[in-house]
């Protein structure tokens, strides 16, 4: 709960500082995530997800992101029993500007995700779900206006059952209401 907490002030914060500039694009945009989680023995250790992301970029400042995101079913085999896992989740980032230059920027982020894992083996299903910290550097080209091209590498501290910590690398692409 404090955690929802702090991103919703920060969020506040954010807000109230830009709408006195007046310096802000609402965006959406599509990443491909690789995620390595620390995973139990049981499950697969390397998901492919697909994020849905929606922000606001504040100019010269950073963004707040929201995003959702669900992996493919991805399947293991361990000791001759096939495993079957999914991940899925949602929760914000914020990204700070690091460097800015003319046609894009470093970014760094910090945010919160919550993350439920799925398992299936041996005819047992399992559910897990628990709160992520997130914390990431990357960066974003800016070929128009209206486009960015983002890259990022996250690590993800869990207080999943299911994985403690993972790593994560996404590529995508961001469209701006210039």
């Amino acid at each position: 709960m404090n955690k929802k907490i702090f991103v919703l002030g920060a969020l506040a914060t954010l807000l109230m500082s830009s709408a006195q500039a007046g310096e802000y694009m609402p965006y959406v945009g599509f990443d491909y995530v690789n995620m390595t989680p620390n995973v139990n023995d049981k499950m697969p250790d390397n998901y492919d997800i697909g994020s849905f992301n929606a922000g606001i970029k504040f100019v010269d400042l950073g963004s707040v992101e929201l995003f959702a995101e669900r992996s493919m079913r991805e399947k293991e085999t361990i000791n001759g029993t096939v495993a079957r896992g999914r991940l899925y989740g949602y929760g914000a980032d914020l990204l700070m500007n690091a460097y800015n230059m003319s046609e894009g920027a470093v970014l760094a982020s910090v945010g919160y995700g919550r993350m439920s894992t799925k398992l299936k083996y041996n005819g047992h299903a399992e559910k897990d779900t628990g709160n992520s910290l997130r914390l990431g550097l990357g960066g974003e080209l800016n070929p128009t206006p209206e486009w960015g091209l983002r890259a990022m590498y996250r690590y993800s501290l869990s207080d999943s059952d299911a994985y403690k910590n993972a790593k994560e690398f996404s590529l995508g692409v961001r469209y701006y209401f210039y």
